[in-house]
């Protein structure tokens, strides 16, 4: 990683206003990731904007530096290209929040595997230079530089190493940020990806000042009751398949409409619980977002089941034991008790 890390240090330092962003819906590490960062570039002088679509959720609003993150992201209408000498430049304007931010130097990415996953469009089009940070093993390398490492435990721990690389200091509010984000990712060191040098990360992060109890208070201990009422429901919707030794859970859209009001990572960690089912080699959740199903899967490093491949099947991607999907349907039972899409 030193030659990535050198090129991103030099992208980094010849730029002046530099946007932050990650995939849809945010989570502890890329969203902690893409925070410690900011801090950091802020204090080098750096023009910051942050960006995430569907903006913070409640469980992370404690972040320090979540309050800078806008989920406006708008396209600048009406301006000809001429108007700033290039087409490249016009498209380097956004707005954010009906604020107008002019010609980024730089853009940075979190936890995408595709520049698509920023879910924007205007952002996937903006003609500048890109450090794309990720540790998923189906990264497409899009940035002009590319820090992705596989085997590091998330997206927090690779930027710690970055930080280290660079002899940046880490204050406390950037240690929470990146704690935060080894903390969630790892399931709170329950997880396989848990390795010595994550631990020894993490204890050099709480030397910093990071707080383990304080951050699984916010990120895993913060439901509510009405929230735990939606995962009794999912609990009641679930189904242990006995031939393939499968375990999982559907939340249709009339059931969801019981629970009009939920926030966004309600049912974050809700796989992971399924998943501890002895007997099942995998857990899936479905649920429906709209028009679209959302699909998430687990499995153990000792159950030998790669999810990820199943992922892919539905266009979707991740690790070996933590993958994802969306597709566009809705989520209907036939006459015959079985689950179809239409």
């Amino acid at each position: 990683m030193h030659q990535e890390f050198s090129q991103a240090k030099k992208l980094i330092e010849g730029s002046r206003r530099i946007l932050l962003t990650m995939h849809e819906r945010m989570d502890g590490d890329d969203g902690g990731a893409l925070l410690a960062m900011g801090h950091h570039l802020e204090k080098m002088g750096k023009s910051v904007t942050y960006a995430i679509k569907k903006g913070v959720p409640p469980t992370l609003a404690f972040l320090p530096g979540s309050e800078k993150i806008i989920d406006d992201i708008d396209p600048v209408r009406g301006r000809p290209a001429a108007e700033s000498g290039t087409a490249s430049a016009a498209l380097g304007r956004l707005t954010f929040n009906g604020v107008e931010h002019h010609n980024f130097d730089l853009l940075i990415t979190f936890g995408c595997s595709a520049i698509n996953r920023t879910g924007s469009l205007k952002i996937e089009n903006l003609k500048v230079k890109i450090i794309n940070i990720d540790h998923h093993p189906d990264n497409n390398h899009f940035g002009h530089v590319n820090i992705v490492d596989h085997t590091k435990s998330s997206v927090a721990e690779l930027v710690y190493d970055f930080f280290l690389f660079n002899q940046w200091p880490i204050t406390k509010e950037i240690a929470t940020c990146l704690l935060t984000g080894i903390i969630t990712d790892t399931g709170s060191f329950m997880h396989s990806n848990t390795q010595s040098s994550t631990l020894k990360t993490a204890a050099a992060l709480m030397r910093k000042g990071a707080h383990v109890s304080k951050i699984i208070k916010h990120t895993f201990k913060s439901k509510s009751p009405f929230v735990l009422k939606a995962w009794g429901k999912a609990i009641e919707n679930s189904f242990y398949d006995t031939k393939n030794k499968i375990i999982y859970s559907v939340m249709t859209e009339t059931d969801l409409q019981e629970f009009e009001k939920l926030p966004q990572a309600a049912f974050e960690g809700f796989t992971e619980m399924l998943n501890t089912l002895p007997e099942a080699k995998f857990a899936m959740f479905l649920r429906q977002d709209g028009g679209i199903i959302k699909g998430s899967l687990r499995s153990d490093i000792f159950k030998n089941i790669d999810v990820s491949k199943i992922a892919h099947v539905f266009g979707g991607g991740g690790h070996k034991l933590a993958a994802g999907f969306s597709v566009a349907g809705k989520l209907m039972k036939d006459e015959g008790g079985k689950w179809r899409v239409v």
